[in-house]
C-alpha cells in the first residue's frame, strides 16, 4: 500500500498530457527518441529545407542529452528523485536534456515512454551519476542547474549550467569541399552563483566579479589574490564560495 502510494505521488508530478508530439515544456509523451527538432526549436532561429517534422534527434549527429548512463552496458539512465528537504522519494529512468533544458522521466517499469518532469523553482532535487540537479528561477525563466556546492542551502551556491546546440547541416559547396551534416554541439558550461535567492552569472571581469559580494568584496579579493585563485575555474570557484560563507556565518 505504500509503494503504491509513493508512485501515485510520484506520478503527481508529471503532466498527463499524451499523444502529440512534445513541444519545449510540454509536460507530454515522448515515445523513445523520435523527437521532432521541429518542436523543440523557435521555428523564427531555424530555417530548415527539408521538412521540419521528418527531422528527429536519430537524424541528428551527436547527442541532445547529458550521459548518466550505468549498468554493463552502459545503457541505463538512472535518476533518483528527492523531496524540497532532500528525503528520498523514487528512482527512476531519467536523463537531461541539455537543449530542451527539460528533465525526462519514464518509470523503471516502463523505459519507452518518457514524460517530461515539471519545472517549479526550488523544487525536487534529481541526482544523475554523479551531478545534482534542480530547477531555479532566473529572469522569469525556470531552467535546471547542476549544484556544485555541498548543498544550495547557505548564502552563496555555485551551479552551472550544461547546454547543448543544434548546428544546421552546411551543403558542400563543391566537390571539393566536404559538407558538414545536421548535428548536436555540447557548448561550455556556465557559472552561476545562487546568492540568497538570486541567480546571478559569474562575470570574467574581476571588478565585476568583486561587486557580486557587496560589503564582502575586500576580503574576497584579499582571499583570491593570496590564494592565486582563478575566477574561471570551478575548483577555484568552490574555494572562493566556501569562503564567503564561512565570513557570513
Amino acid at each position: 500500500m505504500k509503494q503504491t502510494f509513493q508512485i501515485f505521488l510520484f506520478l503527481l508530478i508529471f503532466s498527463n498530457s499524451i499523444g502529440q508530439i512534445p513541444t519545449q515544456g510540454s509536460g507530454q509523451v515522448i515515445t523513445g527518441s523520435n523527437v521532432s527538432i521541429f518542436d523543440n526549436l523557435n521555428s523564427s532561429n531555424l530555417s530548415l529545407e527539408s521538412n521540419p517534422k521528418t527531422l528527429t534527434y536519430e537524424h541528428i549527429e551527436g547527442s541532445p542529452y547529458i550521459d548518466n548512463a550505468v549498468g554493463a552496458n552502459k545503457n541505463l539512465p538512472i535518476g533518483k528523485f528527492y523531496t524540497p528537504e532532500f528525503e528520498y522519494m523514487e528512482t527512476a529512468l531519467a536523463r537531461y536534456n541539455a537543449f530542451t533544458d527539460n528533465m525526462e522521466v519514464s518509470l523503471l517499469e516502463d523505459g519507452v515512454d518518457y514524460y517530461l518532469l515539471k519545472k517549479k523553482s526550488n523544487f525536487l532535487y534529481i541526482i544523475l551519476g554523479e551531478k545534482t540537479y534542480r530547477a531555479y528561477e532566473m529572469n522569469g525563466t525556470i531552467g535546471f542547474f547542476v549544484i556544485l556546492s555541498k548543498d544550495d542551502t547557505q548564502k552563496c551556491t555555485l551551479l552551472k549550467k550544461e547546454s547543448v546546440s543544434f548546428i544546421k547541416e552546411k551543403k558542400a559547396a563543391s566537390s571539393f569541399v566536404n559538407g558538414t551534416p545536421n548535428s548536436f554541439r555540447r557548448m561550455r558550461d556556465i557559472f552561476y552563483f545562487k546568492i540568497d535567492k538570486t541567480l546571478v552569472e559569474i562575470p570574467r571581469r574581476k571588478k565585476q566579479f568583486y561587486a557580486l559580494f557587496t560589503e564582502k568584496k575586500n576580503s574576497i579579493k584579499d582571499y583570491i589574490a593570496s590564494n592565486n585563485l582563478k575566477i574561471t575555474s570551478q575548483e577555484d570557484l568552490l574555494k572562493i564560495v566556501n569562503y564567503y560563507n564561512s565570513l557570513s556565518n
